[in-house]
């Protein structure tokens, strides 16, 4: 199975070997104009000069396409998840329910979860497009509930403009690493064990949260913005971004070419 630690080094080495730069803690603080399309991408090392910038930026995409005007409506969802240790024998690479989720880490333990079961924690972003996500939280529910202050905290669904010249909210928080949801957290590695006694031996290595965005329905947005030629948007995933990121990347690549 896939292994998000080892897979994207490995993006990062091909992208190299064809030519590209990767710069990690390098902030994009936001895009230049001239003659109304894109002409540079400004960032907290300074200026890079190009004709075409692609915004993947997950849950950060709709407040940096606030700051040139563009309405884009996307909310993220707290979702927890946690690790248990090597030692349960037996056990199928991966494995899906509706109850519970589970995919063999590179280490021999496992990555357990319940799919779409995650908090909605209150955000300016989210009152602002409420009206849009109402139906589809409507729908879902069963498996969401009411969230704290977390996202409000973390800064990514903020409304605030700010300026290129000065820190922005992304390198304050340069990684959105929320704090887990330890109830989902126990209810998770419970009705792992209920199906799979086998991982009653191993104990609970490690615990996270992270934030999924998505759209209305549910749908990715990719495309040009219109109104601002050179702008890409490639948003609004679902979680669903590590398994279909790379057919998305080879459609912008056409777009651009």
């Amino acid at each position: 199975t896939a292994d998000t630690s080892r897979a994207v080094p490995v993006a990062a080495r091909g992208i190299m070997a064809a030519g590209g730069s990767v710069h990690q803690y390098c902030a994009a603080r936001g895009i230049e104009l001239s003659a109304g399309r894109v002409s540079g991408v400004v960032t907290e090392a300074g200026t890079i000069r190009t004709r075409t910038v692609v915004m993947a930026g997950g849950a950060w995409a709709s407040s940096f396409c606030n700051q040139l005007g563009i309405r884009f409506p996307q909310a993220a969802v707290r979702q927890s998840i946690l690790a248990v240790a090597p030692g349960a024998n037996g056990l199928p690479d991966a494995l899906h329910t509706a109850r519970v989720s589970l995919t063999r880490r590179g280490n021999g333990g496992y990555t357990l979860a319940i799919s779409g079961r995650a908090r909605v924690d209150p955000t300016p972003q989210q009152l602002r497009f409420s009206r849009e996500f109402v139906p589809m939280f409507a729908r879902r529910w069963r498996s969401l509930a009411p969230g704290a202050f977390e996202g409000w905290r973390q800064g990514h669904e903020s409304l605030k403009k700010w300026v290129l010249d000065d820190v922005t909210p992304m390198e304050r928080n340069r990684i959105l690493d929320p704090k887990p949801d330890m109830r989902q957290i126990r209810l998770t590695y419970r009705r792992a064990c209920e199906l799979l006694p086998e991982l009653k031996r191993v104990s609970i290595s490690d615990a996270w949260a992270g934030y999924i965005d998505s759209t209305p329905d549910g749908i990715p947005a990719v495309g040009e913005i219109e109104g601002i030629p050179g702008f890409i948007l490639a948003a609004g995933f679902s979680g669903h971004g590590f398994g279909i990121g790379p057919g998305a990347g080879h459609m912008i690549a056409d777009i651009i070419t």
